[in-house]
């Protein structure tokens, strides 16, 4: 069944075709949500919320064929409405006694490091920022950004391009201390800045682990 029918089954209250929605476009929600708030376990209870929005609004919706762009913007209005109810500033890194250890001190350094990465990711543009996570961390196609935002290919192209340059201008300083961080497996040793540098020569290309190694935070 094509996207226009569904949504018009949905939208005269068939139960099936709304779990069919749900089902089909929760990676693409949880995704706008995520890219909104940061944090995985906020994003998917702010997707729940956006379908229960989508439930009670949708059969208001006046053009079928526009339900992607109109989806994703009652995700943005709902993290919109979810950060306006935090008023708690974000919690600062534990404070901790100078230690002896050097590999403990590597470790908090890269704990340290990590929460810097997601601050620097959080100062990407937002329009380049929700292209980028659809694109690179939902693995939506240029095409089928294009098609669930209502943008044009080029407008797609030029915010992912956007997107990678603000990221590297503002990451790579950080990759680089936290990669060479990094100790080899079994013994404790940190890697060398050969290896972080050859590891940096990839950033951003088919098969770089530098997101996973940049989330783990470890």
């Amino acid at each position: 069944m094509d996207l226009i029918t569904l949504v018009k089954r949905a939208m005269q209250g068939d139960a099936e075709a709304f779990g069919t929605l749900v089902t089909e476009h929760w990676r693409f929600v949880y995704t706008i949500c995520l890219s909104q708030v940061r944090q995985g376990a906020d994003a998917e209870d702010l997707a729940q919320e956006v379908f229960i929005q989508v439930s009670q609004d949708l059969a208001d919706l006046r053009a079928p064929d526009k339900f992607m762009p109109w989806l994703r913007q009652v995700a943005r209005n709902v993290c919109r409405m979810w950060r306006r109810r935090q008023h708690a500033a974000p919690e600062p890194l534990d404070i901790v006694a100078e230690v002896d250890d050097p590999t403990a001190a590597a470790r908090f350094r890269r704990a340290e490091l990590a929460e810097i990465v997601r601050g620097v990711l959080a100062q990407v543009s937002p329009n380049s920022r929700e292209v980028l996570a659809l694109h690179y961390l939902a693995g939506y196609s240029e095409a089928e950004v294009g098609v669930a935002l209502g943008l044009p290919p080029a407008t797609i192209k030029s915010r992912l391009r956007e997107g990678r340059e603000q990221a590297k201008r503002k990451l790579l300083p950080v990759i680089r201390e936290l990669l060479a961080l990094q100790t080899k497996p079994g013994c404790g040793c940190p890697l060398s800045q050969r290896v972080a540098e050859l590891t940096m020569a990839g950033y951003g290309k088919p098969g770089c682990g530098c997101p996973k190694t940049l989330t783990e935070g470890r």
